[in-house]
């Protein structure tokens, strides 16, 4: 089954402490020493270890140059080890591993505590192939401080892309399919990268198949029945993985804490099955075992050694083959392969552990080898009592070294005691020899020791002349084709040797898996700071280069040397889309102004500040239709809108200038002046092309032709049927809302904020009337469209009703 949707939950940070005790300091403390760590899971990816989970336990070293009793933190920070084998580092006695050796990384986010999504697990397994891995099974530390984990979670850890694409390292948060839980826990895990698998076979489980935790409340959540199953994960597409559960055969029993271990033969390989116990100690709460338990575990048990299972993966088909030189029944210990050179033998070496009854009693410190296809066992180092551990981990870094991290020792007193030595342990797999430094420089091929060499012929190389076991064959005919047929190696990568790191012991937050040389002058980073610095300033210029170039086409096209309100507003079209949007018997709604007659005339300006248009002589203009009409109305011409702007008519006069007009969002009076004006052109101006007159006229307008009084007291002409007093006040309406600076492009619907010149009437020389700034009045309320709001009055004045703006349409087609 494909995982479901990834959810990222660390970007992988190195933690930038020690690795040390995260918690539990005592009075007087002042470092600390791994002392022993219980049933961790561990992986390699390419050059580094990483081991997650298990109980750890601390050794703190107090300031008077004691220790006190051990202490285990429970990993508070949710902290996974790395060690990474391009790192030197001496096991000798009084060497803290913990500072020189390691690196941790954390999997909550931030560095923070371990949560619901990467608690702390005991034992289990860590599948893991060239790009990542993950940590399946093992029994969960029980907390309140967070929910338990779904039954099909499985955390994992992507370091590199298997695919090239966008991508950074991080833990992400998968799960199995549908019948795959990870309710299992002491089973026996092995990776295979070249073939992107990984196996867990066995291990034990609850009476119900569901949750188990570490020293369990209950035996209903307890791990205390053997699991019949093998757990297989497919790690082919990187975040995809697809899981598969087959139950064992009834030839194959399932059982506690064995090693599988991978042999390179066959199309994919096989796994042979090693060790392990049933009712094994560790299982009950009490950790111990009643008569009945102890007699049926030394007499099922120790046939997990002298008869192991094979399992051909490309066939997946199982077999048992029986074994000679059994060392007898052993659990909890820890397993790795090493080939000869031409392929002839495959040696399993397997180190430590015990019987799985007493644990109280000696643990093994003896180094066994299982040689196929020969199937002899031989012990090729033996090793003392108070040496010996069992929970550990066992790797391979080099082709003739393994190394040994963690593990417990026995329970010989009221508490806890460090294991021997130090948390890890090198053996020399060619030598049969335990030494106490590793060097990523020294190292070598391997080779077959002679005490197996003379056992099953050939030489250090390989040429073993016994390849079959002895004296009877293989149990099953099928075997002989398996072990003889060669695995192809081409695809197994091989990443040593390693390059020596150059970063200091002590407190590295980074493991590097090359050397990084020093180098003085300009630091690496320079060149591509700079570029994308230089890149982004290039590309502000080429935004600023473009802003301006806009700017200056917009005033071009405005005609003017000024920018409007609006930006780049097309004040033309506006009135034009406005116009075609108005109903036809539209009414100004009633406006309030004050009794005073006012007039905007009192101001003295020169000649040359004043614009003369000509009236529209002779021309009639009458008001749109009052009864709605869809078709578009005759006065707008048939030049698309039809709509000829004010400043036509005084173009078509020879020698006069034309006046451009811009309305007034925020007032009435505005359109009061357009009428006064067109009152005044209709009465000299030429007849202006394209204005045809309505077809129908309202019934209560003045008849057509209705003559034009004039004002003697030189205020200008007024229409007729309009006082005195109410043509003065028309005329400061008009002169009052129009803009004298904003030119054609002055914006509507931004209030009376702008100031221009405003419509000079013709009148008798010496009687014209000068230009006046509108005042910047703000509208009383917030109109619809621009005839909808009205100036403020004077606060010191009544208002009343304007007649002007009651008959307003009575006026426009009456002139």
């Amino acid at each position: 089954m494909i995982r479901s949707q990834s959810i990222l939950l660390a970007v992988g940070l190195f933690a930038k402490q020690c690795v040390a005790q995260a918690a539990g300091w005592q009075a007087g403390q002042v470092n600390t020493t791994m002392c022993y760590w219980d049933s961790p899971r561990a992986g390699v990816i390419r050059d580094t270890l990483y081991i997650d989970g298990g109980m750890l336990w601390w050794l703190p070293g107090m300031s008077d140059g004691s220790y006190g009793d051990p202490v285990s933190d429970g990993n508070p920070l949710g902290l996974v080890y790395l060690l990474n084998f391009s790192t030197s580092f001496d096991t000798s006695v009084g060497q803290n591993l913990s500072s020189t050796a390691f690196t941790n990384i954390s999997k909550a986010a931030n560095g923070g505590a371990a949560n619901n999504i990467g608690p702390q697990y005991y034992d289990g397994t860590m599948f893991a192939n060239d790009y990542e891995w993950i940590t399946y099974g093992g029994l969960l530390s029980k907390t309140d401080a967070f929910k338990d984990p779904a039954e099909d979670s499985v955390p994992a850890y992507q370091k590199y892309p298997q695919v090239q694409k966008q991508f950074s390292s991080g833990y992400t948060l998968g799960t199995t399919s549908t019948g795959t839980t990870r309710y299992v826990t002491n089973g026996a895990g092995v990776s295979i990268p070249s073939e992107n698998l990984g196996f867990y076979m066995g291990g034990l489980r609850s009476p119900t198949s569901g949750p188990i935790y570490y020293q369990p409340s209950n035996s209903s959540v307890g791990a205390n029945v053997l699991s019949e199953t093998l757990i297989q994960v497919d790690m082919s597409t990187e975040g995809q993985e697809t899981w598969t559960n087959r139950s064992l055969p009834t030839t194959v029993p399932g059982r506690a804490n064995a090693e599988l271990v991978w042999v390179p033969v066959s199309e994919k390989g096989v796994l042979v099955a090693v060790g392990g116990v049933i009712d094994p100690v560790f299982a009950n709460i009490n950790l111990t075992l009643n008569a009945s338990d102890t007699a049926n575990s030394k007499m099922q048990s120790p046939k997990f050694v002298s008869t192991v299972s094979v399992y051909d993966i490309a066939k997946q088909s199982w077999y048992e083959q029986d074994t000679t030189g059994s060392p007898g029944q052993l659990t909890q210990g820890c397993a790795v392969l090493a080939s000869s050179q031409d392929g002839t033998s495959h040696n399993i070496y397997w180190y430590g552990g015990f019987d799985g009854i007493n644990l109280g009693g000696n643990f093994s410190d003896d180094v066994w080898i299982l040689s196929v296809p020969s199937f002899m066992w031989m012990k090729v180092y033996s090793g003392v009592a108070s040496h010996g551990r069992a929970g550990h981990r066992c790797i391979k870094p080099y082709p003739d070294q393994m190394f040994v991290i963690g593990g417990y020792a026995s329970y010989t007193g009221a508490s806890p005691t460090c294991i021997a030595g130090n948390v890890i342990q090198i053996f020399n797999l060619s030598s049969s020899e335990w030494i106490t430094s590793y060097n990523p420089k020294i190292w070598s091929n391997y080779t077959v020791p002679s005490m197996i060499s003379a056992m099953i012929g050939g030489t250090g190389t390989g040429s073993a002349t016994q390849t079959a076991p002895s004296p009877s064959g293989f149990a099953n005919s099928s075997l002989t084709a398996v072990f003889a047929s060669p695995y192809n190696s081409s695809k197994i990568v091989q990443w040593y040797p390693y390059t020596p790191s150059t970063t200091p012991d002590n407190n590295r937050t980074t493991i590097l898996p090359s050397a990084v040389a020093k180098s003085g002058g300009t630091p690496s980073y320079l060149a591509p700071v700079l570029g994308v610095v230089l890149g982004l300033f290039f590309i502000t210029l080429l935004v600023l280069a473009f802003l301006l170039w806009r700017r200056r086409r917009i005033f071009k096209q405005n005609g003017t040397g000024t920018q409007s309100e609006a930006g780049t507003l097309d004040n033309r079209r506006w009135v034009t889309n406005w116009l075609r949007a108005t109903p036809v018997d539209a009414k100004a709604p009633t406006v309030t102004t004050d009794d005073t007659q006012s007039s905007p005339y009192e101001e003295d300006v020169s000649r040359a500040e004043r614009v003369d248009i000509p009236e529209m002589a002779g021309k009639e203009v009458h008001e749109m239709m009052a009864v709605p009409d869809t078709s578009m109305p005759t006065e707008l011409g048939a030049h698309d809108t039809g709509f000829v702007p004010l400043a036509a008519a005084g173009a078509a006069v020879k020698g006069r200038k034309g006046v451009t007009h811009s309305p007034s969002t925020g007032s009435h009076a505005s359109h009061a002046s357009q009428a006064s004006s067109i009152s005044r052109m209709s009465r000299t101006s030429a007849p202006r092309p394209g204005i045809s007159p309505v077809h129908q006229l309202r019934a209560d307008s003045p008849p057509l032709g209705a003559s034009a009084s004039a004002d003697d007291t030189g205020t200008g002409r007024v229409a007729s049927g309009v006082s005195v007093t109410s043509s003065s006040h028309l005329r400061g309406i008009s002169d009052t809302s129009v803009s004298t600076e904003g030119g054609a492009y002055a914006t509507p619907g931004e209030g009376l904020n702008l100031a221009r010149r405003d419509l000079v009437a013709s009148a008798p020389e010496g009687n014209t009337r000068p230009n006046v700034v509108s005042p910047l009045t703000p509208p009383l309320q917030e109109a619809s469209d621009y005839l909808a709001a009205s100036p403020t009055a004077p606060a010191n004045t009544s208002n009343r009703k304007s007649q002007f703006s009651e008959k307003l349409d009575e006026v426009g087609g009456g002139k």
